[in-house]
């Protein structure tokens, strides 16, 4: 279900943290659904067991998932639109970024973003 680039920019702890949420927002995971265990998800993905347990542990302090103790972690109860949210907000902030390296204004950035949603709508 999760996959990791270890050629990425972004630490492989980020990559499932992001991914994770994405499963949430899409649905794939639900409320109270069990994770897989630290060393299970390592052991499938071929990382270190503190590479998942630090995914686990951010995800854990934003309130995704909650752990207890002996039983496991399990997916937590937060409202779809929250999890949405979160799911793009990395991605917006770097767009953000961005356009204010380029001194794109905001009415600009929003058209762009407009048209592109067009552009990949089918």
């Amino acid at each position: 279900m999760f996959t990791v680039d270890p050629k990425s920019s972004a630490p492989i702890y980020e990559q499932l943290v992001a991914q994770i949420i994405r499963a949430i927002a899409r649905g794939l995971l639900r409320s109270g659904e069990q994770m897989p265990s630290v060393r299970e998800l390592a052991s499938n993905l071929l990382v270190n067991p503190n590479t998942v347990s630090r995914a686990y542990q951010e995800l854990e302090s934003r309130n995704f998932i909650v752990t207890m103790r002996g039983k496991g972690s399990f997916i937590s109860d937060l409202p779809l639109e929250q999890v949405k949210r979160a799911a793009i907000q990395s991605h917006v902030q770097t767009l953000c970024v961005v356009a204010d390296e380029l001194s794109i204004s905001n009415e600009d950035l929003y058209q762009l973003l407009i048209q592109t949603r067009e552009d990949l709508s089918c």
